[in-house]
């Protein structure tokens, strides 16, 4: 296959990065975007991949990793997956790191230029628990995995990213990054459990649904003016399974 052109880019970390990867490319014998888009499972789109190499921006992390991942097996000879994953990801970070430097402002905005934005720095924006953020962030994917099944198209990371994107939304859920570590959670589950990956996903989903439909009830059980303390025990022993380290703990009295 040709190899591909590479960007114009300034010295620095940026284009260490790019070089490197472009480097690693020519040793697997420059594979074509469709045939990584193949290899690494179809979990990142072959534009995606070829972007990652032309376009003047660092990519998307979970993007470089499975794409090196294959390229390192590729390779003649070939080259440990890991210590190449292990050796981008230190490029990446310092790729990143300049990068956020350089998007960086050289002065900080006054009272009156932080007012003409319209925006309140961030500094006045109210803090996001982590709490709140994972749960709202797992919300609003799992809402748009079920839009894009119900429409009928395909639901991969690529898809469920342009989607959240769409909405405004892949920024609050972590990016392509989350997505993709959401993935390798859900293949590394289904491996240890036996499973394949669509059965893995309709349990832990059933899961969830379960978990989610006995908090409902614990909550109303524990609002009424006189609970019944079995039904009440009932509850939370339900609520807890799909939670072993909270099993151990008991509910408040009611008063």
């Amino acid at each position: 296959m040709p190899q591909w052109l590479r960007p114009k880019l300034p010295e620095g970390p940026l284009r260490v990065f790019n070089r490197e990867l472009h480097a690693l490319h020519g040793k697997a014998g420059y594979p074509s975007a469709r045939k990584l888009y193949l290899a690494v499972g179809k979990v990142v789109s072959h534009t995606n991949i070829h972007h990652a190499f032309v376009k003047p921006a660092l990519p998307s992390w979970g993007v470089v990793e499975v794409v090196v991942e294959q390229l390192a097996q590729l390779a003649r000879p070939r080259l440990a997956a890991e210590a190449e994953v292990n050796r981008f990801k230190a490029l990446w970070d310092q790729a990143h790191a300049a990068v956020q430097l350089s998007l960086a402002p050289t002065k900080a905005p006054g009272p009156q230029s932080a007012s003409n934005h319209g925006s309140p720095p961030d500094a006045a924006r109210p803090a996001l628990t982590a709490g709140a953020f994972f749960s709202n962030r797992n919300a609003l994917i799992f809402q748009a995995i079920v839009d894009l099944h119900r429409a009928g198209g395909p639901v991969s990371v690529p898809q469920v990213a342009a989607e959240l994107q769409r909405r405004g939304q892949l920024e609050l859920c972590g990016g392509e990054d989350y997505l993709f570590e959401c993935v390798k959670a859900v293949i590394q589950g289904a491996y240890e459990a036996g499973m394949s990956v669509h059965e893995f996903g309709v349990l832990s989903a059933r899961k969830v649904r379960a978990a989610a439909d006995a908090r409902e009830r614990l909550v109303t059980s524990r609002v009424e003016p006189v609970p019944y303390a079995g039904r009440v025990q009932r509850t939370v022993d339900q609520a807890a399974k799909p939670h072993p380290h909270r099993a151990g703990q008991q509910p408040e009295k009611a008063t």
